[in-house]
């Protein structure tokens, strides 16, 4: 339990005040420290600093989180296959050789897609282990991704 005597000119440490921004000090923790904080105008404006600090970092976040999203969406591979196919049609000289290159460079996105790789785990689970493998493995990819949610 954190020492938080009011009648003291004792402040909490840093780590205890950031515990309390991010909600994880226990519930006599957390009610102690409110109570200093309401005596204490110089922890109540670290406090509120540090609040506003983290929620302008927070505002810059959401654009960076939207890039990593839509470029974890468009693998490099696909966009390049899209590429290379659209270029077959404007340069009819080279159709064969960038109908190839799509070829390529789609199995190439098609077997370093997550769902490829499940897959493939599933079926050697039910080469090894018959239906009960592949009900195994199932309920791990399951399990794993209710963890990430």
């Amino acid at each position: 339990m954190v020492n938080l005597n009011t009648k003291t000119t004792a402040h909490p440490a840093e780590p205890v005040l950031a515990d309390f921004l991010a909600g994880s000090l226990s519930k006599d923790n957390r009610e102690q420290l409110e109570k200093h904080l309401s005596s204490c105008g110089q922890c109540l404006d670290i406090i509120v600093a540090a609040h506003e600090a983290v929620t302008a970092f927070d505002k810059k976040r959401p654009l960076k989180k939207l890039k990593e999203t839509i470029m974890k969406k468009i693998n490099i591979y696909l966009l390049l296959a899209i590429i290379s196919f659209f270029f077959s049609f404007i340069a009819p000289r080279f159709f064969i050789q960038l109908l190839v290159a799509t070829l390529l460079l789609g199995i190439k996105w098609v077997a370093d897609s997550k769902s490829t790789r499940m897959l493939v785990m599933i079926y050697e689970a039910w080469k090894r282990d018959g239906a009960r493998g592949a009900t195994d493995a199932l309920e791990t990819l399951d399990i794993d991704r209710n963890n990430r949610l």
